[in-house]
């Protein structure tokens, strides 16, 4: 003789099937361990200090101001390069060389200690912010005689 299950005890079964589920994905989700924190910046009060004096005469000063560019940081230098601009006070982001950050304004190249920056054809150097040391890094010099 063969038995045949019934539609509701089927139904019931997956029915149970489908909360365990749920309850396990959840409870995964919930008791998870939070990320631990962020480890801590380089520079001591977390603003980067530079010397604007030369692009503000070239892009001007005051209310008539065009653009305001920090060098946060360089990925790589040359042709290809990029590097990390905040750009009129906002957060800072990677920018190819070829990109163009404000209206006229291109990303010419990246060198070994700032960028180069174009506008209509003029170009402006920028150079990077030197970070104070680090304590407890040090450089080491080369090993070959």
């Amino acid at each position: 003789m063969r038995v045949i299950p019934s539609l509701p005890r089927s139904s019931t079964f997956v029915a149970l099937l489908a909360l365990a589920a749920g309850i396990g994905v959840w409870g995964a989700i919930l008791l998870a361990p939070s990320p631990p924190p962020a480890p801590p910046t380089a520079v001591g009060d977390g603003a980067l200090q530079t010397d604007t004096g030369p692009v503000a005469g070239w892009f001007g000063t005051g209310a008539g101001a065009k653009i305001q560019v920090v060098v946060a940081g360089l990925i790589a230098a040359g042709p290809s390069g990029s590097a990390v601009l905040a750009i009129d006070g906002r957060p800072a982001r990677a920018y190819a060389v070829g990109t163009q950050l404000a209206e006229g304004v291109t990303l010419a190249e990246v060198l070994g200690g700032g960028v180069v920056l174009d506008q209509g054809g003029q170009r402006v150097e920028v150079q990077a912010t030197k970070l104070p040391p680090v304590d407890g890094i040090r450089t080491v010099g080369s090993a070959r005689p």
